[in-house]
């Protein structure tokens, strides 16, 4: 058991670099922070886990491309009904991701990472 505790933590430290050195070289070059994105996938489909709410909200599951949202990903708040959602579109692929507003008990919130504000 230890060995796969081990595995993973290695896994997510290397997903964490991946996805920190895509944020910095997107600007230069964004194919190579979509292939970036592409190798974070595969390490937590490689290492068996689940994508961690950083690499969820940062790359793209259907065509791993990095997203930046106004670049690579449109960001939308929508209604059906009652329920309140965040729609994030991928402009590459098409692939949409709805995460729900308005439940009960506090849902997991990766969307969150679009609407940090930054510090320059």
């Amino acid at each position: 058991m230890r060995r796969r505790d081990e595995i993973k933590d290695l896994a997510l430290q290397r997903i964490s670099r991946l996805l920190e050195l895509a944020s910095k070289v997107y600007k230069v070059e964004p194919g190579l922070a979509d292939r970036y994105g592409e190798l974070a996938l595969a390490i937590a489909r490689k290492a068996q886990i689940k994508y961690p709410d950083f690499l969820k909200a940062r790359v793209c599951r259907r065509c791993g491309a990095f997203l930046v949202p106004g670049k690579s990903v449109r960001v939308r708040v929508k209604n059906r009904g009652k329920m309140k959602y965040i729609s994030v579109t991928c402009l590459k692929c098409g692939y949409t991701r709805r995460y729900p507003l308005n439940r009960r008990k506090v849902p997991p919130r990766p969307w969150y990472v679009f609407y940090r504000r930054r510090i320059n």
